[in-house]
């Protein structure tokens, strides 16, 4: 009697994980990471957001989601894993100047707000969100800064100031 009870309940157990992973699956495939098809233009001094959202809507509250710079080599822009921002390995020149939308990660957003663009932060971008052995996708967003007469002023006299501190 022990015999048959324990492989009806083995058997109950296989199934059901077999279906669990089977779901896991399905939903994984169906999941995808989309932003904009058109590349983005803003004004250097001026705040960005690069729009990168998982769809059908899924929370990424427990996800990772990475972005990165495609065409450089200390490329860090953004970190969010475990549930928080992550910036020991972000590029120097991202740190306190980017963010996620935290409340808006439950709904599957995880675009990134880039602020006070400068010319250099030209060029493309990857978001990638990581469902830690089960999932990922990404997408790139391609960002243009123009830069107004007042920024390059003001760009000019920083150059001025630093000279003048390091001593040149």
């Amino acid at each position: 009697m022990y015999c048959n009870n324990y492989r009806t309940g083995m058997m109950f157990l296989c199934m059901s994980l077999l279906l669990l992973f089977s779901f896991m699956e399905s939903q994984a495939e169906r999941l995808e990471v989309v932003g904009p098809e058109a590349p983005l233009v803003a004004i250097a001094g001026e705040d960005l957001v690069l729009p990168c959202f998982i769809k059908p809507n899924t929370s990424a509250v427990h996800m990772r989601v990475e972005w990165f710079r495609l065409d450089l080599e200390d490329s860090l822009v953004h970190l969010y894993k475990d549930h928080e921002d992550r910036d020991e390995k972000q590029a120097e020149s991202y740190r306190g100047r980017t963010s996620l939308f935290k409340q808006e990660l439950q709904k599957g957003n995880a675009s990134l707000k880039l602020s006070a663009l400068r010319v250099s932060d030209e060029g493309e971008y990857k978001c990638l969100v990581e469902e830690e052995n089960s999932w990922y996708d990404d997408i790139t967003v391609h960002v243009t800064v123009e830069a107004s007469e007042l920024w390059i002023v003001k760009e000019y006299a920083e150059l001025q100031r630093q000279r003048v501190e390091d001593g040149a």
